[in-house]
């Protein structure tokens, strides 16, 4: 029997018999104290040792947050990375941050259940997908690692989304909003007691929104029309139930689907410089560059020249969730999860924005369907099939006790995880080529075939992972607890892939070239591509983690805590990283795992009386070995990437969270993360001859780690309005985020020894001479016009605003207005330095955007 048609077995079995376990839910207690379900079990956040920041459905209705993307905009600490759009969405929290072509450092968890993983040529699955952030409970982003209890094992911290469960009453709700962007949104969810022992709740969220960048090219915006690049068009269902099967057993299902399809997103070009390295790409010259930033700059700063008239980003995911407690007894619990998704995704986007024209061409004269003039550095379109597609399939047994007097609490289970593919998945990328249909080879040719190249990558790619763990606490005195937490975790990836690539020498044969794999340099036709250049990979990895924590409570409203943990994160592939090279010994496509040894100390206070409140704050320092860096090369004169175990850094930071209530009606908050890091060693990598590497810089920071994060929020709620006119209030809030390096310098260290030209180095505008690794200038070089900030991301300040009227004239209906980006700043998410090839490229956040929701709630 198949893998998946076994799993779906498993599943089905589980759900008609109820051996599963119950998802946590989170509630406010009578004293507005907050539940959380971190450590897999109920408790108030105040007495869970560990940095935590909770976000209700109502934060992220007042922040207009319905895309994972978004909630970096109100969480200090937490990052996210969206190259590849809002549908690609992985998150980063303490500076764990996640490079293409590895494992997720941070967890994404919707019910108690790791988001499906995606595998491929770019970022996709691991939870940052859209339509998960509606009729939800809360959410909960847990910062450092939860290896011990939390699933898959990460390194960074895990983000919760807790649905809200069936409940006992009949009621629910509609809600619709509109704005600007032609902003359209319905949600509706039903809650059905359908007897005592069954509950059902159903819910659907539908939104379209016109996209916020502008395309000034002519090739169109993409396949879903013209309506912009960033465009949002999706649609999720869920329906929860809830069987309790005897008085101490319960049975927990939920089954989800989203289907969401856009134009995508593509970057801006925000600097140019004169590389000799990128006019051997593609003719991308100093004076193309500068001519594209030119015709741009009339439109306003969401501007784009989209190249590629069939753009797309595609996102399709189901997933069915069963969930079963039984209370064997007073003492024992016992949980079982099992879960199986289908993820599928297409992206065809251009990776740089890039329109650099022909010498003599101008906008005006590439129409429509006429032959694509323009070059893009790289562009990737999907494969016959999908970029992405993987099915999951979860399953984990857990015990949870407090036997005697409760002075003694543990917890013990196993977890399996297998991702298996669903087909062939991959890409196409055309560097520095231009093409009107990368499928049919309809490709603008230079003498010599092209000054860039097309090529192929394609993958089927198994993940295994399976754990077991116990985690325990003991209560030493009525204010003393020790906790002590051990798991074990395996790891396999296995991946069969075959690159190849359009021969220059050869137009119209193709060549193999995954290094060792079967006729590695032979050429063949591009109707006989598939099932040459297979080639089967294989990485194990396995390594205990742990956790000792010491907790003390002075009284019931302190609690001060420090803690010891050793994360790990797996080893994996560069499935598309050059591999084995003539000369070297070096293997380079298998990366090892990845391990941090963690420390944090912090305290958690709350207080009572005029002026009640709560303040967190922690303090933690993180030390990586064999840390896994994305590495840029180029192999015999083709750039590339690979992943490496190529040094150790140091992370430390502080984070503080404050909330208090002045005066009636009144709710003041304010956090904010401070992050030191630091590569400490850069360990060579023996890459042999023909080969130029882009090292990262020792002492530079760890890119894309923000080294300062302020937000602060009120919501005022008018006091004295009586019951028959509602409950009016407003409320707001601003984020700042401090300048940062994105990404390591892409100024290689040395000369290829192949061709001097081929990455020599930065040159700066006037072309006098190549630079140092990271700004500096060769002596006798000239003057360094390079814009030293062109590997960093700018400061921003983001204001949002919101009103809300609920219970509108007595009645169970709710309005609200809301205001994002209020200044309408300019910011960017994410940034492609490409220095040395002659450009840097920044993906646009999102201008002022506002909308109107109306809300009308029923039910018992």
């Amino acid at each position: 029997m198949p893998d998946t048609t076994f799993h779906r077995a498993i599943l089905l079995a589980s759900t008609a018999i109820g051996l599963g376990a119950t998802t946590p839910t989170w509630a406010q207690s009578a004293n507005n104290d907050i539940i959380v379900t971190a450590r897999r079990v109920e408790e108030r956040l105040q007495d869970v040792p560990i940095s935590i920041t909770v976000i209700n459905q109502t934060e992220l209705q007042n922040n207009n947050i319905s895309n994972a993307k978004d909630l970096a905009t109100i969480t200090p600490g937490l990052q996210i990375n969206s190259r590849y759009g809002s549908d690609n969405t992985n998150f980063s929290i303490r500076g764990f941050t996640q490079e293409q072509r590895t494992s997720a450092t941070v967890g994404t968890y919707f019910a108690d259940v790791v988001a499906p993983r995606g595998s491929g040529g770019t970022f996709g699955g691991d939870g940052g997908g859209p339509g998960n952030l509606f009729d939800l409970q809360n959410i909960q982003v847990l910062k450092g690692p939860q290896g011990t209890l939390q699933g898959r094992n990460v390194t960074g911290g895990a983000v919760l989304l807790v649905p809200k469960k069936p409940t006992g009453r009949f009621e629910g709700y509609v809600e619709a909003s509109a704005g600007d962007y032609d902003l359209r949104r319905i949600q509706a969810v039903v809650n059905v007691p359908v007897m005592d022992t069954l509950r059902v709740r159903l819910g659907v969220d539908r939104q379209t929104r016109d996209g916020f960048i502008r395309n000034v090219g002519t090739l169109g915006d993409g396949l879903t029309g013209n309506k912009g690049m960033g465009n949002v068009d999706y649609v999720a269902a869920r329906v929860s139930i809830v069987a309790d099967l005897t008085p101490n057993l319960e049975n927990y299902t939920i089954a989800s689907y989203t289907h969401s399809k856009s134009n995508g997103i593509i970057p801006k070009i925000a600097s140019c410089n004169n590389s000799v390295a990128g006019q051997n790409f593609g003719l991308l010259t100093l004076a193309r560059c500068q001519a594209q930033m030119a015709r741009e700059a009339g439109y306003g700063p969401w501007t784009v020249e989209n190249r590629l008239p069939d753009s797309l980003s595609k996102f399709e995911q189901w997933q069915i969730i069963n969930t079963t407690t039984w209370r064997a007894s007073d003492s024992l619990t016992i949980k079982n999860i099992a879960s199986y998704a289908e993820f599928r995704q297409t992206t065809n986007l251009d990776l740089f924005g890039n329109y650099y024209l022909q010498a003599g061409q101008n906008p005006a004269t590439v129409t429509s369907g006429a032959q694509v003039t323009g070059f893009a550095f790289t562009h990737a379109n999907p494969i016959p099939g999908k970029t992405n597609a993987q099915s999951s399939f979860v399953e984990e047994l857990q015990f949870q006790g407090h036997p005697g007097d409760g002075r003694f609490v543990w917890q013990a289970g196993a977890y399996v995880e297998m991702n298996d593919p669903l087909g062939f998945s991959g890409v196409q990328t055309a560097t520095g080529t231009a093409c009107n249909n990368i499928d049919t080879l309809d490709c603008v040719t230079q003498p010599g075939f092209s000054l860039g190249s097309i090529n192929y990558q394609l993958s089927s790619t198994k993940f295994r992972d399976y754990a077991v763990y116990g985690q325990a606490s003991y209560n030493i005195t009525s204010k003393l607890k020790l906790t002590g937490g051990i798991r074990y975790t395996w790891d396999k990836e296995i991946a069969a892939i075959s690159i190849q690539s359009l021969s220059r020498t050869a137009p119209g044969l193709w060549t193999c070239t995954n290094g060792t794999a079967p006729g590695f340099g032979t050429n063949f036709l591009a109707s006989d591509r598939y099932g040459r250049c297979l080639q089967t990979l294989r990485q194990n990895s396995e390594a205990p983690t742990w956790l000792v924590g010491l907790d003390y409570k002075p009284m019931d409203d302190i609690l001060l805590y420090a803690k010891y943990s050793r994360g790990y994160r797996a080893g994996g592939l560069s499935l598309f990283g050059p591999d084995s090279v003539p000369g070297s010994t070096a293997n380079l496509q298998p990366y090892k795992p990845e391990k941090v040894d963690s420390y944090e100390v912090g305290a958690k206070t709350s207080w009572h009386g005029v002026v009640p409140g709560t303040f967190n704050v922690a303090a933690f320092y993180n030390k990586f070995s064999d840390q896994q860096l994305l590495l840029g090369a180029v192999l015999n004169n083709t750039p590339n990437a690979l992943v490496a175990n190529a040094g150790k850094s140091r992370l430390w930071g502080v984070e503080a969270d404050l909330m208090v209530r002045p005066f009636k009606g009144f709710t003041f908050n304010l956090s904010y993360s401070h992050l030191d890091t630091k590569l400490q060693q850069f360990i060579p990598i023996d890459l042999g001859p023909g080969v130029a590497l882009t090292p990262p810089l020792v002492g530079d920071p760890i890119p894309n780690t923000q080294p300062n994060k302020l937000n602060i929020s009120g919501n005022y709620v008018l006091p004295f309005v009586p019951e028959s006119i509602g409950r009016i209030s407003f409320g707001g809030s601003y984020l700042y985020t401090q300048s940062y390096k994105a990404v390591a310098a892409s100024c290689p260290a040395a000369q290829s020894a192949v061709n001097p030209n081929i990455n020599a180095g930065c040159y700066d505008n006037s072309n006098n001479g190549p630079l140092l690794p990271g700004g500096g200038i060769n002596p006798g070089a000239g003057i360094n016009n390079v814009n030293p900030e062109s590997g960093r991301i700018p400061a921003s300040n983001i204001i949002n605003l919101n009103v809300n009227w609920d219970n509108v004239g007595g009645r169970p209906l709710d309005l609200s207005f809301f205001m994002t980006n209020v200044t309408n700043q300019v910011y960017y998410v994410s940034l492609n330095d490409n220095t040395s090839r002659g450009f840097v490229s920044r993906l646009l956040g999102e201008p002022r955007m506002w909308g109107v929701r109306l809300k009308y709630r029923f039910g018992d």
